[in-house]
């Protein structure tokens, strides 16, 4: 008898282990997923907060130093093609603030070590309180030793139909 009841025990203990274990993988993956997506969509920010503050060390330590910055438009279907090197070289070449760029509802989508996020965004020259410009912001991230790191940056330019953003 005492036997049966240990062995009850064994399972109960077992099948109480199975499933909190089971449980735990389930709950685990979402929370990972959801630190991933609030750590890109910081490395964003930190990248524009960089731009508003003229620093180019905050802007640099945000992107690998291959990233290009793409303007899709114009004749070629290219307007703009620069290194993220020359891009944060010239913001830092500015005076006084640097322009504000923000992002609204950023989409961030991850699988593995790579991610994209893509954002309406909106672009006021510093100092300034109307809307320069606007459209859509798309990046790509690469997740590496020293965490989330853009390997590529795009977005239009439209002058017209600009919803500002709160801040």
């Amino acid at each position: 008898m005492r036997r049966l009841i240990a062995a009850g025990v064994g399972r109960s203990a077992a099948v109480i282990a199975l499933t909190l274990i089971a449980t735990s993988g389930f709950t685990a993956a979402p929370a990972l997923a959801q630190s991933d997506e609030q750590a890109v969509i910081a490395v964003a920010t930190h990248f524009f907060d960089g731009m508003r503050a003229r620093d180019t060390a905050l802007m640099r330590s945000t992107a690998l130093p291959s990233t290009m910055v793409v303007i899709p438009g114009g004749p070629t279907g290219i307007q703009v093609q620069i290194t993220v090197g020359q891009f944060i070289n010239s913001v830092g070449k500015g005076t006084g603030p640097g322009g504000d760029e923000r992002m609204q509802k950023p989409k961030v989508d991850i699988d593995g070590p790579m991610a994209s996020l893509w954002s309406y965004y909106t672009y006021t020259e510093g100092g300034q309180t109307k809307i320069d410009h606007c459209g859509i912001d798309a990046f790509l991230f690469r997740k590496g030793p020293d965490g989330w790191k853009i390997f590529s940056l795009a977005g239009t330019i439209r002058k017209t139909g600009c919803t500002p953003i709160s801040k």
